[in-house]
């Protein structure tokens, strides 16, 4: 009986732990929230979200946290990351680790609005026959984002969220520095560093992902079902890189 106890105390407190730390991820809070309250407790007001995982997990919810959960899901419950543009850019902020204060317009940059597709894909998947899922404001936001920051070759989650994959980039310097191969080669390795870095930023925060959503302890099913379901939800190459 003591074990058992214990054993309880033990599970108990990783589940705390997992509501008290600052790097937990939306797809981990959503997690664990459904695996309590199940899909009603989508329905609740903010408030009594606050309230429920503040006394039935005996926490005091860091305010990243309770915004990362929230997030998570608006992206379960809602279509504005897909539809709206001032959502996507909220939303993006927020899982990649913004604070939220409403009174700041903070634009999202490449690597927010990779891990928040990211993050999207892996709760809420658009259908497959949607070419694109986003809608066009957003399209041209990611794309002006990507020209922004001097990237041709689009990093691997980005391109769902572009017209032609981002072609028409690699395109436009091709034929733009055809007769210049100096200034060529420059320019593709000064974006190719970038673009090295957003993949390899996904690939270290999927892995992170991937230990959080196995440390879980949950009350029904096990993780092991989770982590394979939600990673079957990105796009073969985002998948197979974060593999």
């Amino acid at each position: 009986m003591a074990d058992l106890h214990h054993e309880v105390n033990t599970r108990a407190d990783k589940r705390r732990r997992v509501w008290l730390n600052d790097e937990s991820m939306a797809t981990t809070l959503v997690t664990l929230f459904l695996d309590r309250y199940g899909p009603e407790g989508l329905t609740w007001d903010p408030m009594t979200v606050h309230s429920e995982v503040q006394d039935d997990f005996n926490v005091v919810l860091p305010q990243p946290v309770f915004d990362r959960l929230m997030a998570g899901i608006a992206l379960v419950t809602t279509d504005a990351f897909y539809q709206s543009l001032p959502d996507f850019i909220h939303l993006c902020n927020i899982l990649g680790g913004d604070d939220y204060d409403p009174t700041v317009f903070d634009p999202a940059d490449a690597a927010e609005c990779a891990w928040g597709i990211t993050e999207a894909l892996l709760l809420t998947p658009p259908d497959d026959e949607e070419e694109n899922p986003f809608a066009e404001e957003i399209v041209g936001y990611i794309g002006e984002v990507i020209q922004a920051e001097g990237m041709i070759k689009p990093p691997d989650i980005l391109r769902i969220g572009l017209k032609d994959g981002g072609r028409s980039l690699v395109e436009r310097v091709n034929y733009d520095y055809s007769d210049d191969p100096v200034m060529f080669q420059a320019i593709w390795d000064m974006e190719k560093s970038r673009t090295d870095d957003i993949n390899n930023m996904i690939k270290a925060r999927l892995g992170r992902l991937v230990q959080q959503l196995e440390g879980l302890t949950l009350e029904n099913g096990n993780t092991k079902d989770v982590v394979e379901r939600l990673i079957g939800n990105l796009p073969q190459g985002a998948a197979t890189r974060a593999a």
